[in-house]
Protein backbone atom coordinates (compact mmCIF):
# COMPACT_ATOMS: atom_id res chain seq x y z
CA UNK A 1 0.00 0.00 0.00
CA UNK A 2 0.84 3.38 -0.48
CA UNK A 3 2.14 5.64 2.31
CA UNK A 4 -0.51 8.44 1.68
CA UNK A 5 1.60 11.48 3.35
CA UNK A 6 0.88 11.18 6.74
CA UNK A 7 3.15 11.85 9.32
CA UNK A 8 2.58 12.78 13.08
CA UNK A 9 3.40 16.63 14.11
CA UNK A 10 5.32 16.72 17.29
CA UNK A 11 3.55 19.64 19.93
CA UNK A 12 6.08 22.25 18.60
CA UNK A 13 4.12 22.07 15.29
CA UNK A 14 1.19 21.32 15.95
CA UNK A 15 0.53 24.04 19.36
CA UNK A 16 1.33 27.07 16.79
CA UNK A 17 -1.38 25.51 14.07
CA UNK A 18 -3.68 25.93 17.59
CA UNK A 19 -3.03 29.16 18.15
CA UNK A 20 -3.67 29.66 14.86
CA UNK A 21 -7.22 28.08 14.85
CA UNK A 22 -7.73 29.46 18.44
CA UNK A 23 -7.45 33.04 17.17
CA UNK A 24 -9.82 31.94 14.43
CA UNK A 25 -12.45 31.71 16.88
CA UNK A 26 -12.39 27.76 16.81
CA UNK A 27 -12.94 26.13 19.54
CA UNK A 28 -10.38 22.83 20.19
CA UNK A 29 -9.88 19.54 21.72
CA UNK A 30 -6.55 18.67 23.54
CA UNK A 31 -5.50 15.26 25.42
CA UNK A 32 -4.02 16.05 28.21
CA UNK A 33 -0.42 15.05 27.90
CA UNK A 34 1.27 15.56 31.44
CA UNK A 35 0.30 14.66 35.23
CA UNK A 36 0.56 18.34 36.30
CA UNK A 37 -3.00 18.49 36.84
CA UNK A 38 -3.60 15.33 38.41
CA UNK A 39 -6.13 14.98 40.66
CA UNK A 40 -8.28 16.67 38.14
CA UNK A 41 -7.09 15.45 34.64
CA UNK A 42 -5.26 12.60 33.79
CA UNK A 43 -2.69 12.41 31.29
CA UNK A 44 -3.82 10.06 28.02
CA UNK A 45 -7.38 9.84 29.83
CA UNK A 46 -8.64 12.93 29.82
CA UNK A 47 -9.13 15.43 27.03
CA UNK A 48 -9.83 19.32 27.42
CA UNK A 49 -11.71 22.01 25.15
CA UNK A 50 -9.10 25.31 24.58
CA UNK A 51 -10.96 28.50 23.56
CA UNK A 52 -8.96 31.42 22.69
CA UNK A 53 -8.59 34.33 25.82
CA UNK A 54 -12.01 36.53 25.26
CA UNK A 55 -12.73 37.34 28.54
CA UNK A 56 -10.49 38.29 31.61
CA UNK A 57 -9.15 35.37 33.21
CA UNK A 58 -9.52 35.00 36.96
CA UNK A 59 -8.24 32.71 39.73
CA UNK A 60 -9.47 29.32 39.22
CA UNK A 61 -9.41 28.98 35.27
CA UNK A 62 -7.63 26.27 33.61
CA UNK A 63 -4.89 28.01 30.99
CA UNK A 64 -2.94 27.37 27.85
CA UNK A 65 0.23 29.46 28.27
CA UNK A 66 3.46 29.05 26.70
CA UNK A 67 6.61 29.45 28.85
CA UNK A 68 9.51 31.65 28.16
CA UNK A 69 11.72 28.74 26.90
CA UNK A 70 9.03 27.46 24.84
CA UNK A 71 6.90 25.21 26.27
CA UNK A 72 3.27 24.67 26.07
CA UNK A 73 2.04 24.47 30.10
CA UNK A 74 -2.03 23.52 31.26
CA UNK A 75 -2.05 24.99 34.63
CA UNK A 76 -4.54 26.85 36.99
CA UNK A 77 -4.13 30.46 37.34
CA UNK A 78 -3.18 31.27 40.58
CA UNK A 79 -3.29 34.42 41.07
CA UNK A 80 -3.35 37.36 38.82
CA UNK A 81 -2.04 41.33 39.74
CA UNK A 82 -2.32 43.60 36.30
CA UNK A 83 -0.03 42.23 33.77
CA UNK A 84 1.59 40.18 36.36
CA UNK A 85 -0.32 36.15 36.84
CA UNK A 86 1.14 33.10 38.23
CA UNK A 87 0.17 29.80 37.67
CA UNK A 88 0.22 25.97 39.71
CA UNK A 89 -0.36 22.69 38.42
CA UNK A 90 -3.15 20.93 40.32
CA UNK A 91 -0.58 18.13 41.68
CA UNK A 92 1.62 20.76 42.53
CA UNK A 93 2.78 23.15 45.61
CA UNK A 94 5.07 24.72 43.95
CA UNK A 95 3.75 28.16 41.96
CA UNK A 96 5.35 29.74 39.04
CA UNK A 97 5.66 33.29 38.54
CA UNK A 98 4.74 36.05 37.95
CA UNK A 99 5.06 35.84 34.60
CA UNK A 100 2.96 38.00 32.04
CA UNK A 101 -0.19 37.37 31.48
CA UNK A 102 0.01 37.65 27.23
CA UNK A 103 1.86 34.35 27.58
CA UNK A 104 -1.88 32.91 28.24
CA UNK A 105 -3.65 32.56 24.97
CA UNK A 106 -6.21 29.87 25.81
CA UNK A 107 -8.49 28.72 28.27
CA UNK A 108 -10.17 25.21 29.17
CA UNK A 109 -14.07 25.86 28.37
CA UNK A 110 -15.19 21.88 29.38
CA UNK A 111 -13.19 18.61 29.98
CA UNK A 112 -13.77 15.04 29.42
CA UNK A 113 -13.17 13.52 32.78
CA UNK A 114 -12.98 9.96 32.25
CA UNK A 115 -15.44 10.21 29.76
CA UNK A 116 -17.76 12.40 31.37
CA UNK A 117 -18.08 16.03 30.49
CA UNK A 118 -17.38 18.84 33.45
CA UNK A 119 -18.09 22.28 33.00
CA UNK A 120 -18.65 25.40 35.43
CA UNK A 121 -21.34 24.51 37.30
CA UNK A 122 -20.18 20.78 38.11
CA UNK A 123 -19.23 19.86 41.35
CA UNK A 124 -16.14 18.25 40.48
CA UNK A 125 -15.54 20.99 37.80
CA UNK A 126 -16.36 23.53 41.14
CA UNK A 127 -14.27 21.51 43.44
CA UNK A 128 -11.24 21.77 41.70
CA UNK A 129 -11.70 25.88 40.44
CA UNK A 130 -12.69 27.09 44.03
CA UNK A 131 -11.82 24.84 46.66
CA UNK A 132 -8.71 23.17 45.51
CA UNK A 133 -6.41 26.37 44.81
CA UNK A 134 -6.43 26.90 48.37
CA UNK A 135 -4.73 24.22 49.60
CA UNK A 136 -1.49 24.79 48.12
CA UNK A 137 1.07 23.74 50.32
CA UNK A 138 -0.51 21.13 51.43
CA UNK A 139 -1.96 19.14 48.11
CA UNK A 140 1.07 16.39 48.12
CA UNK A 141 -0.25 15.38 52.01
CA UNK A 142 -3.77 15.64 50.60
CA UNK A 143 -3.53 13.30 47.21
CA UNK A 144 -1.14 10.88 49.39
CA UNK A 145 -4.34 10.21 52.24
CA UNK A 146 -6.14 10.46 49.30
CA UNK A 147 -4.41 7.47 47.45
CA UNK A 148 -3.85 5.36 51.07
CA UNK A 149 -7.86 5.72 51.59
CA UNK A 150 -8.57 4.65 47.81
CA UNK A 151 -6.43 1.88 48.34
CA UNK A 152 -7.97 0.35 51.07
CA UNK A 153 -11.19 0.14 49.27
Amino acid sequence: MKDMGKRTLTPEELIPEYEKLLRAGAELPLVVSGGSMLPFLAPGRDTVYLKAVDRPLRRGDIVFYRRADGRYILHRLHRIEGEKCWFVGDAQDDIEGPLNIKCAFAYVTEALRKGKSQKPGCFCWDFFENVWPRAVGRRKGLISLYSRIRSKQ
